[in-house]
């Protein structure tokens, strides 16, 4: 159950990596006329994310995560909508869409610290925890977006944390993995 259950943090850590890493480039490089069209995209991408895991949810056995899922999704969906109608506001889109995507992220990567990093017996697996608590500051900050004024800057910074929360899913996943102690190992032959 455990091995299944990092199975899929494992292939989620990856696709998280992937998606942040290309995310973060594409607003590192975007012209500042290409600003709008961007936002709008990514609307509707998180609508359709929110539809797709609320799709699982009708298909899941039901469990509090499942529910918790479902809620987030629920987020998304609604947070999707306001950026599609505000998008003319395009600062307090962005701030608001990034913002929250780090908090979830940083959200996301503490609890695997605590839960599954912790036991995974891996030495500074504690730096996963400081690297939570870094992405959920971005994600505050961006949230907030007290100063940046102009689209540009901000969509560098929004790709730079971009891409710090990439290299936070790549810790992660190696952080989480467990690795077979040498003691366990004998322990378990002699058991047998």
């Amino acid at each position: 159950m455990l091995f299944q259950t990092l199975d899929k943090l494992k292939r989620q850590s990856i696709l998280a990596a992937i998606l942040m890493m290309a995310l973060g480039v594409v607003m590192l490089i975007c012209p500042e006329s290409y600003v709008n069209t961007l936002v709008v995209t990514v609307g509707y991408g998180m609508i359709v994310f929110a539809l797709v895991e609320m799709l699982e949810f009708v298909a899941s056995r039901k469990a509090l995560i499942h529910y918790i899922l479902f809620t987030g999704a629920l987020i998304i969906a609604i947070l999707g909508v306001f950026i599609l109608i505000y998008n003319q506001d395009l600062l307090k889109a962005l701030g608001w869409l990034f913002g929250f995507v780090l908090v979830q992220d940083g959200l996301f990567t503490l609890l695997n610290a605590l839960l599954f990093a912790r036991r995974s017996n891996r030495k500074g697996w504690w730096m996963l925890v400081i690297l939570a608590v870094v992405l959920l500051v971005l994600g505050v900050l961006i949230f907030l977006n007290p100063w940046w004024d102009s689209p540009s800057l901000l969509m560098k910074v929004i790709g730079g944390a971009l891409l710090f929360s990439a290299l936070v899913s790549v810790l992660r996943l190696i952080w989480v993995w467990p690795f077979k102690n040498e003691k366990e190992g004998a322990e378990d032959a002699a058991e047998r």
